[in-house]
């Protein structure tokens, strides 16, 4: 067994002194288990002597590797799944190519995801890929942070705890709002009006709780998807997070608390969350039912006791039309009372009053009130002219569906549907949508 001289100790032999440079690196050889105690080097001109081993300890003799500083280029091991990580790996892997930024860049992924676009990504770039769980032993001394983008593991205390400047995840909403596996399907589905990106440090034992590192926030149009919103915030994670490399060690260590003041929770998603509820939801509701989940879980109902998809949702906004047509009247006929009649409409109003008699003419409010009473929930109707079903809801108000599928058959037009399904149903009253019941239904994404 074999132990160099530390390099403070070679420091005094490579010292000039009488034109003599010791080159070469001096050895000790353990003898029976013993260290020697001294050597010797002599020439001409110099005399040197190694002090006495038993004041050395071991460590002394080791030739050990100096610490690297926390700074940049910095060494990432990144850790993701799914589409939303590999926009953030994406924009890494090409700071990586000019090694200025990141001087190294390995992967982590699930081996359940062996088709996964991390995986793939990491491949096709010839990053260093390592499979979830990963031993901490590897991370210690080779990295200098972890990232972590859609991963969805909940990750040791001793991994993180590996990482010199610890571990920061890229996660898709305003902190502590919508924390949890869904956080943009839950913001569509309660019609948020914004969302956003945040930037956390990872903390063991819970999701998303961490020091908020950077947070940039984003509005959400009254027609977004999440699949829209999803592809969004991805672009805009990857930004935030090149962001915090740039500005890293100062924002990971300087990061603030996250508040606990309305925090919310974003369950993760199933096909269970598509069922529509006519009894109980609105058209706005049905809607944002549709935009968070109709790219991976049609909404479902029921036909006469036949489950039924619905694919391309949209509100039915006519009533509105309806009723900016009605008030355009109405402002017509405040004009025409002008012209000397108005104070005979005052008089018999007030009459009107005292006697008990109620107007003729219907309030905006009465008008609303009929329009909502008109139709139960669930009822179906054919628009010949757009070619759509309308169906009302529990506001009186209606959502309009270009394309169904009925269990068993393919997809088929809203034409095809009232041909097939709606004629059929000769009392117009029974024309309906009715909730499906979750024993019963067996779902399949689309």
């Amino acid at each position: 067994m074999k132990y160099f001289v530390s390099l403070p100790v070679l420091r005094v032999f490579q010292s000039p002194c009488s034109n003599f440079i010791l080159n070469v690196a001096l050895q000790l050889t353990l003898s029976s288990g013993k260290i020697c105690t001294s050597a010797v080097f002599s020439n001409s001109s110099l005399n040197l002597t190694l002090p006495d081993a038993s004041r050395i300890s071991k460590a002394d003799y080791s030739c050990k590797s100096k610490k690297k500083k926390l700074e940049a280029p910095w060494r990432i091991l990144f850790f993701g799944t799914d589409e939303f990580s590999v926009k953030s790996l994406h924009l890494l892997s090409a700071k990586y190519q000019t090694h200025t930024l990141i001087s190294k860049l390995e992967v982590v992924s699930s081996e359940k995801g062996k088709h996964s676009p991390v995986i793939k990504f990491a491949k096709d770039e010839k990053l260093v890929l390592h499979h979830w769980p990963v031993d901490p032993d590897i991370i210690k001394d080779n990295y200098d942070i972890g990232i972590v983008v859609s991963f969805g593991h909940l990750i040791p205390s001793k991994i993180i705890d590996a990482f010199p400047l610890g571990m920061i995840n890229v996660h898709g909403s305003i902190l502590p709002r919508w924390r949890g596996a869904a956080p943009i399907v839950h913001a569509i589905l309660s019609g948020d009006h914004e969302t956003g990106i945040s930037i956390i440090r990872i903390r063991p034992k819970h999701f998303d709780r961490g020091e908020i590192v950077r947070q940039y926030r984003c509005p959400i149009s009254p027609h977004d998807t999440a699949g829209e919103l999803h592809t969004r915030l991805a672009e805009v994670g990857g930004q935030l997070l090149l962001e915090c490399v740039r500005d890293m060690p100062r924002c990971v260590l300087n990061a603030p608390a996250q508040p606990e003041e309305g925090a919310t929770y974003a369950k993760k998603i199933d096909a269970s969350y598509s069922l529509i509820d006519w009894n109980n939801m609105s058209s706005v509701q049905v809607y944002n039912l549709h935009r968070a989940l109709g790219h991976v879980y049609p909404l479902l109902t029921q036909w006469n006791g036949v489950k039924v998809k619905l694919h391309n949702i949209t509100l039915d906004t006519s009533h509105q039309c309806r009723r900016e047509q009605s008030m355009n009247n109405a402002d017509q006929r405040n004009k025409q009372s002008d012209d000397g009649t108005q104070s005979t409409q005052h008089l018999s109003s007030a009459l009107s009053f005292l006697s008990g008699a109620q107007s003729t003419t219907p309030t905006k409010r009465t008008a609303v009130e009929t329009e909502r009473t008109s139709g139960e929930p669930g009822l179906v109707t054919f628009d010949k002219e757009n070619k759509v079903i309308r169906i009302k809801c529990i506001d009186g108000k209606s959502v309009l569906c270009s394309q169904i599928t009925v269990s068993g058959k393919k997809k088929m037009s809203a034409v095809d549907f009232s041909n097939g399904f709606i004629c059929k149903v000769k009392n117009e009253k029974e024309r309906r949508f009715v909730n499906l019941d979750k024993q019963f239904m067996s779902v399949e994404k689309s």
